[in-house]
C-alpha cells in the first residue's frame, strides 16, 4: 500500500534531521562518519521516528524532530551490531552489504558506538525541551538499550537457550522490538505533556504492535524473498520463534488478539482517527498480507 501524503512529507523531514544531526562525511574522522552516513542514510522505513511525531500529534517543529530521531540512531546502532560475524554473522542490511562488510568490523562497531553517543546528546541537547523530560526520555532510552532491554534481547537470542512458553518468547520479542517501539511512542506522548493514563494505554499499544512486527519480521525470515527484504532470510531457521511453536490457526489468533489489543489502547489514548491510527491499519494490512503468502 502507498502510505498516506502526509507520512510521505514526514519521512523527508526526518531523512533531513538525521542529516543535519551527523558530523559531515568530510570531517575527521572521515572513515568513521562516512560508515555512519552509510549506515543510517539508507532506505530505512523511519517507522519509529514517524511513531514519535504522530503520537506528538504531527508536530514537525525542530525539537520533535530531532527527538524523534533519536530512535532511529538507537535502531541503526543495534542493525550495525546485529549484523557482526560475531553475532547474527549476516552480509545484507537495507538492500545493500552490511556496515562491517563495506568498511571493516572495528569502523562499525565504533560507529555503532557513536550512534548510541549522539542519542543521549541528541536528547540533551535539544531545544526548548525542559529538563525533566530530557532526563525522564534519557532514563527511558537507558533502560530501552540495556540488559533488560536491547542488549539483553540480543545476548538471549544468541544463546538460543530452550524456552519453556510462549509468554516467554513475547517477552523476548519485546527486548528484541518492541521496547523500542514503545520509547518512540511514548517520547512522542512526552512532548505533548501527556498524562500518566494516556502514556500507559501508549505504552500498552506498542507492547502489542512490538508483538506483531516481530512477528512479521519471523515471518519474512521464513520466506526465501531477499528482495522483498533488503536483508538476509534464513537467519532465524535454527532458534525457536512464536512462528516456529505456533499452528497456522495460533498464528492468527496471535495476529488478530495483538491487533485487537492495539487498536484498543489507541481509543483508550483517544488516538482513533488520527493518523497514527491509520498508519497502524497500513501496517495490519502488511503484517496481514505476509501471513496469507505464507498460508496461515
Amino acid at each position: 500500500m502507498t502510505p498516506p501524503m502526509d507520512v510521505v512529507h514526514l519521512k523527508s523531514m526526518v531523512n533531513a534531521t538525521l542529516l543535519e544531526l551527523m558530523p559531515a562525511q568530510e570531517t575527521s574522522p572521515t572513515h568513521l562518519h562516512q560508515a555512519m552516513h552509510y549506515a543510517l542514510l539508507g532506505s530505512g522505513k523511519r517507522l519509529r521516528p514517524l511513531l514519535t511525531l504522530l503520537a506528538a500529534n504531527v508536530a514537525t517543529d525542530s525539537r520533535t524532530l530531532r527527538m524523534a530521531c533519536v530512535s532511529e540512531l538507537v535502531h541503526t546502532a543495534s542493525l550495525i551490531l546485529d549484523d557482526l560475524p560475531c553475532m547474527d554473522d549476516a552480509t545484507m542490511r537495507r538492500d545493500r552489504p552490511c556496515t562491517h562488510i563495506r568498511f571493516s568490523e572495528s569502523t562499525a562497531i565504533l560507529a555503532s558506538t557513536n550512534f548510541l553517543n549522539l542519542a543521549y546528546g541528541v536528547i540533551a541537547n535539544c531545544p526548548n525541551v525542559d529538563a525533566s523530560t530530557q532526563v525522564a526520555v534519557s532514563a527511558h532510552l537507558s533502560h530501552v538499550i540495556g540488559s533488560m532491554g536491547l542488549v539483553g534481547g540480543q545476548i538471549a537470542d544468541l544463546q538460543n537457550h530452550p524456552v519453556g512458553t510462549k509468554s516467554a518468547i513475547e517477552q523476548l520479542y519485546h527486548q528484541k522490538t518492541g521496547c523500542l517501539i514503545e520509547f518512540a511512542v511514548v517520547t512522542g506522548a512526552r512532548l505533548r505533556g501527556l498524562d500518566a493514563e494516556v502514556i500507559d494505554a501508549l505504552t500498552r499499544f506498542a507492547r502489542a504492535f512490538g508483538l506483531l512486527f516481530q512477528l512479521y519480521d519471523d515471518m519474512l525470515d521464513h520466506s526465501t524473498f531477499v528482495q522483498e527484504t533488503g536483508k538476509d532470510v534464513q537467519q532465524d531457521a535454527a532458534k525457536t520463534t512464536l512462528l516456529s511453536l505456533y499452528t497456522p490457526e495460533e498464528v492468527r489468533g496471535a495476529l488478530s488478539n495483538a491487533q485487537a489489543m492495539a487498536r484498543e489502547q489507541l481509543i483508550r489514548a483517544g488516538y482513533d482517527g488520527s493518523l497514527l491510527a491509520a498508519l497502524v491499519e497500513q501496517q495490519f494490512v502488511t503484517f496481514n498480507g505476509a501471513a496469507q503468502r505464507l498460508g496461515v
